[in-house]
């Protein structure tokens, strides 16, 4: 599977509303704004439950088609084998027209890899506005998409490039070409590029972070950038990133776990990575912490301000809310474990 199928949905499965949700797809074109996704995405959780809803998802897919081709994938997976050749034919028809997420879903259905390595190849060759996502893609199908490894490196942006775009693409290649090559050497010459080119770019903090998150996933084999990893501690915005990928590269005996602690908990009391900085301190366990940073911890969970301040507006207090309880489990943790 490229993707995960929604494990739960946001609504209980109910007939009525799945009549209303099949009659409103039968009129895609009248459909607005983030209608496609919010209705494909309720329908993909309840999965086989919405098999009555699959002639419509199938005609609303030239409509929308990363919205419909994942939600029926989703809702066929388990189907009749009516249904889900229906659902097969369907996405067939698109992917041979050069559709990446009818190629996606197809290959999620009935694991057909030629096809779609062919239309990520085409994705990654025109270098458009989805080659990042086909560079995600290709990545997940690890080594099955070895094929795609001279495609990515020509994919890659040239050393004078410091936007913030050719920065994320480029992080998101490196991490492909690691999953499809199992190599870490080549990964690791990009990301230093991207933290290098990085330094030219005063916008480019969140890109640092993401750079930070793929090289926590090679390992030990990514040692050489602890050095650029310690140069983003300063940064409260790509902190977190930095101190998780620290744990992971990093000679063990080399950290200072109590100075990547304060680091961790300065990105989360101004804001920066809340969410991260928790994820920050649970890899570096109790023993990094000291007492003032303990009571820090305690007031980011249970004080009266709000943590979580800026963000999408309808997010801001469910992200809170989420934030300060894992800090409170975090802090029952390592207060138990305190001597």
């Amino acid at each position: 599977m490229l993707r995960p199928r929604p494990s739960r949905s946001a609504f209980p499965y109910n007939g009525e509303l799945l009549d209303a949700v099949r009659d409103r797809l039968a009129r895609p074109e009248d459909l607005s704004g983030n209608e496609p996704q919010q209705l494909t995405h309720l329908l993909a959780g309840w999965g086989a439950q919405a098999a009555l809803t699959l002639p419509v998802l199938c005609a609303a897919l030239p409509h929308f088609p990363g919205q419909a081709a994942q939600a029926i994938s989703s809702v066929a997976a388990d189907c009749a084998p009516e249904d889900r050749a229906r659902a097969v034919t369907s996405l067939r028809a698109r992917a041979e027209q050069g559709v990446l997420p009818a190629e996606k879903a197809l290959y999620d259905l009935v694991g057909e890899t030629a096809p779609l390595l062919h239309c990520l190849e085409q994705e990654l060759r025109l270098g458009a506005g989805q080659l990042r996502e086909a560079a995600k893609t290709a990545g997940a199908l690890g080594p099955r998409g070895a094929a795609l490894a001279p495609v990515l490196r020509e994919a890659l942006s040239g050393p004078e490039n410091y936007t913030t775009p050719a920065l994320d693409k480029d992080t998101e290649l490196a991490e492909a070409l690691w999953r499809v090559t199992g190599e870490a050497d080549e990964a690791v010459a990009v990301l230093d590029s991207v933290f290098a080119r990085a330094e030219q770019n005063p916008w480019s903090r969140w890109s640092v972070a993401r750079a930070a998150r793929t090289t926590a996933l090679l390992g030990p084999a990514a040692r050489p950038l602890a050095a650029r990893l310690e140069a983003a501690l300063d940064d409260p915005a790509a902190a977190p990133a930095s101190v998780v990928a620290l744990t992971a590269v990093a000679e063990p005996d080399s950290l200072d776990r109590t100075a990547l602690a304060a680091a961790a908990l300065r990105s989360a009391e101004v804001d920066a990575d809340p969410a991260g900085a928790v994820d920050a301190l649970e890899a570096l366990g109790p023993d990094a912490l000291t007492g003032d940073h303990l009571r820090r911890l305690a007031v980011l969970a249970d004080g009266d301000a709000r943590i979580v301040r800026s963000g999408i507006e309808d997010q801001i207090i469910g992200q809170d809310t989420v934030f300060r309880r894992h800090a409170q489990e975090l802090l029952t943790t390592f207060t138990a474990a305190d001597p």
